[in-house]
């Protein structure tokens, strides 16, 4: 049986209020034409499928055009999980249609475990897959009186363990025979994962010691994860793995391919053969961090070899300077319309944020300070680590503080779903 690994689509997302649909609309289409190419029987969505919990209409309905267009594939069925972005009830509230179709959502752990675990049979062969969505803390644990940060993170763990091995006992219970493989999907971050430090989105307080490798059940064949979004296997273990992002949410994300991956079943127990395959992208994503003289060179190769059939490459750029330039982006832009062919034509390369870095310390620091970013361009976290470190906190309440902000955000993200 030949799986498609895939997540963390977050449709609906806009990078910098700049919409991503048409890269959105160019990977889905890909994923519908690898499905064919591939022979796929299931495809796997490990979670955030959508950005926001109240995505707009264009962003669902690239997903559920999405799902009837897969029907009309070589794909047998297809199992989706919610993610921490997804709304649980969107997700759900078409469930009966979607399972009288072959296409399994389960958005929130919120019912038994055997009631999450799916069978598919494709021919002659069966597959199980158990499927986690994201785990909130009220699925995990209840609070008790009293109980320390550290006791938190604890019972944090102890609950995500606990989850897997629950559902690992139900889908065992419930396949025809011990011969059928089982597969389990999860959305979360596992020990031994590493992640761009542009995206430490920690979805636990339990952050990056959710679960080790070693702790997924051993009766599982596959263990299809999501939200991480660099491609990875976990602890060493080729069949416990991240897909990673659908399309790069970030400049720095840009700097590299997005994948999905194709995985082999045999029969339960048996070895299982993975390989990851690349998604073409859509839009180059540019990151220039350089002195203005190379910024301008780079611009220039970059108008010399745009791709007619890519959509218009986004530049994101920081010019390394101890002296103000200014006009600094309508010299740039200047630089695009010289290089195009036409320069009255529309801007080859858009330039989404503009910045200068400085390029030597200022007197009595021991490396250069970073200019001033705008707040879209900070995670809550960074702005409160700001915060205490203008607040001359010491290491220990700095790391207090710390917990407690994450501590409060996630019990805000329970409440509003996110």
């Amino acid at each position: 049986m030949r799986i498609l690994h895939t997540a963390d689509w977050h449709l609906g997302h806009r990078l910098y209020n700049r919409d991503r649909t048409p890269e959105h609309r160019a990977a889905l289409n890909w994923l519908l034409q690898t499905v064919d190419a591939e022979r796929i029987d299931v495809v796997i969505v490990a979670g955030d499928v959508f950005d926001v919990t109240n995505p707009s209409n264009q962003a669902k309905e690239l997903y559920y055009d999405f799902l009837a267009r897969l029907k009309t594939t070589c794909c047998t069925s297809a199992v989706v999980v919610g993610g921490n972005h997804d709304s649980p009830s969107l997700l759900n509230a078409p469930r009966g249609l979607m399972k009288a179709l072959q296409l399994h959502v389960v958005g929130a752990a919120d019912t038994p475990a055997a009631e999450r675990v799916v069978c598919i049979n494709c021919g002659e062969e069966e597959l199980v897959v158990a499927a986690v969505p994201y785990l909130r803390e009220r699925d995990l644990r209840t609070a008790s009186f009293g109980e320390t940060a550290e006791d938190r993170e604890m019972a944090l763990r102890d609950g995500i363990r606990r989850h897997f091995e629950e559902i690992a006992t139900a889908a065992a219970d419930l396949r025809s025979g011990d011969q059928v493989p089982i597969v389990a999907t999860g959305h979360l971050f596992a020990a031994g994962a590493t992640e761009d430090e542009e995206k430490k989105s920690y979805i636990y307080q339990a952050n990056e010691n959710n679960i080790d490798a070693g702790h997924f059940p051993d009766c599982f064949d596959y263990v299809a994860l999501g939200h991480i979004h660099r491609a990875q296997s976990v602890g060493g273990k080729d069949h416990i793995r991240y897909a990673g992002s659908l399309v790069p949410l970030t400049f720095v994300e840009g700097q590299t391919d997005r994948s999905v991956r194709i995985v082999e079943l045999g029969r339960a127990g048996e070895v299982v053969h993975t390989r990851k395959l690349p998604l073409p992208g859509s839009r180059p994503l540019l990151r220039l961090r350089y002195e203005l003289t190379e910024v301008r060179e780079r611009l220039r190769q970059a108008v010399t070899h745009c791709d007619p059939n890519l959509l218009t490459p986004w530049a994101e750029v920081r010019v390394l300077t101890d002296e103000p330039i200014p006009n600094l982006r309508e010299k740039l832009i200047e630089v695009i319309r010289k290089a195009q062919p036409e320069p009255t034509a529309a801007l080859a390369v858009e330039l989404i944020r503009v910045s200068r870095e400085r390029l030597t310390p200022r007197a009595g620091e021991s490396s250069p300070r970073e200019e001033q970013r705008q707040l879209d361009e900070l995670d809550p976290l960074d702005v409160f680590t700001q915060l205490c470190g203008r607040n001359d906190c010491s290491d220990e309440v700095a790391t207090a503080l710390r917990q407690d902000f994450l501590e409060l955000r996630s019990w805000v993200n329970e409440a509003t779903g996110v």
